[in-house]
């Protein structure tokens, strides 16, 4: 399989989670931006810096992960462009791989993935991507579940 990825904005994201960006306003708040999620009374918040080298010219995806019981947000510090490919549940509850999306995110444009939303590693589409993320952890299994793909999924480069 091999996808092609598209310009990411708000409308397209919308099944997964919200994506984050100033309207053009001079001055503007957007309070609620993202839905924030802890399904675990014992979780605590996770703020996590992320340094990330580029990802070359041959993009392969080989797992996705997810968080059932939290939101994960990811905040780039110096405009970086990421990857952002994601995929619905099947009935079963497993990735929905046929259903796969891929999206370019510009510098300045965050990311929140809802709870339980199947999703690639970040990936930082110039050198080098600084990030901020934010999850809800206890340090169990279920912080992060793994879906180990039988094919790497190839994903076309995205124009500079």
């Amino acid at each position: 399989m091999r996808l092609k990825p598209v310009p990411l904005t708000r409308e397209a994201f919308a099944p997964f989670g919200q994506v984050l960006q100033a309207s053009g306003a001079p001055t503007e708040r957007q309070p609620f931006a993202a839905r924030m999620v802890n399904g675990r009374g014992d979780a605590r918040p996770n703020l996590t810096y992320m340094r990330i080298e580029p990802e070359s010219d041959a993009i392969r995806i080989k797992v996705l992960e997810r968080h059932v019981h939290s939101n994960q947000t990811f905040v780039p510090l110096n405009g970086t462009r990421q990857l952002v490919v994601v995929c619905p549940s099947a009935p079963d509850g497993w990735p929905l791989i046929g259903a796969l999306q891929a999206f370019v995110a510009e510098g300045s444009q965050a990311i929140n993935y809802d709870a339980n939303v199947w999703h690639a590693p970040r990936m930082a589409l110039c050198a080098p991507g600084e990030f901020v993320m934010f999850r809800w952890d206890d340090g169990g299994p279920l912080d992060t579940e793994l879906f180990e793909l039988e094919q790497a999924i190839e994903i076309e480069a995205p124009p500079p």
